[in-house]
């Protein structure tokens, strides 16, 4: 039976996955801050789940979660990095310690959860480890610079692992949702197009992942128009999307628990 371990699991898109994974066979570890949240899933999913308690930023706890996790399970086979926050706010009024937040869970959190797991890997000569990073990655949107500089961050670094443990037997995924619907995007005041239910999401993700993709990119329509704005030249992009802007700075939140 394969073993995969989730960060930010909790919610959200993190949460749906490990159900998906779960109820396909899988043995599940649950890594969030919410531990209440993560007894609750483990007595509902009940034999093959178990969880841990870490801040994906805190490195010796995250390793620990993740050695825990892999005592009681086994070896991790896929480590999805999902967690993952997101803060709006107004370039004009640049807030540092929000900036450093969003970087410091979206980025380095992600590095913590890949060097928790992959010498073990490597060690074993098999392994799959993929991130949940954003169509926001493709370009940077207004009011979402540290969280789009986060996404794009961690799918180039996932493109350069990629080729890198190729030769070693490991395979690597990066996953670009669109808007998914979670607690955070309650909070939204904007339109959000093709908005999509976090257990259909969880469908596209754990299909990609078992056909081991080297991008999971959705929905559709998102991926499109994304990979259009990433096309347009710099004076196009800042006009056409400055005036279709309508964040509130101080609501706004990503897709991502």
């Amino acid at each position: 039976m394969s073993v995969a371990i989730i960060t930010g699991a909790s919610s959200g898109i993190g949460e749906a996955v490990a159900r998906a994974l779960h109820s396909q066979g899988w043995k599940v570890g649950l890594i969030a801050r919410r531990g209440e949240r993560l007894d609750a899933m483990c007595v509902e999913l009940g034999e093959g789940v178990a969880h841990a308690v870490a801040d994906v930023t805190d490195q010796a706890g995250l390793e620990a979660a993740m050695a825990q996790l892999q005592q009681t399970l086994g070896p991790c086979d896929l480590m999805l990095a999902n967690a993952g926050i997101g803060e709006a706010h107004d370039g004009s009024k640049f807030d540092v310690a929000v900036s450093t937040k969003v970087i410091q869970v979206n980025v380095i959190g992600v590095i913590n959860a890949v060097g928790a797991v992959l010498p073990g890997m490597l060690e074993r000569g098999r392994g799959h480890i993929a991130v949940t990073s954003s169509v926001a990655g493709f370009r940077g949107l207004p009011k979402f610079g540290a969280y789009s500089a986060s996404k794009a961050c961690v799918t180039t670094l996932f493109e350069s692992l990629r080729v890198d443990l190729r030769p070693r037997n490991i395979a690597v995924t990066a996953i670009h949702p669109g808007f998914v619907r979670s607690e955070l995007t309650a909070d939204n005041r904007f339109t959000m197009p093709w908005l999509m239910d976090s257990d259909r999401a969880a469908n596209i993700i754990v299909r990609g992942l078992k056909k081991q993709k080297r991008v999971i990119t959705f929905p559709w329509q998102m991926a499109w128009l994304m990979g259009f704005v990433k096309l347009l030249p710099n004076w196009l992009y800042d006009a056409a999307v400055g005036r279709a802007s309508p964040v509130n700075p101080k609501r706004e939140k990503s897709e991502h628990p």
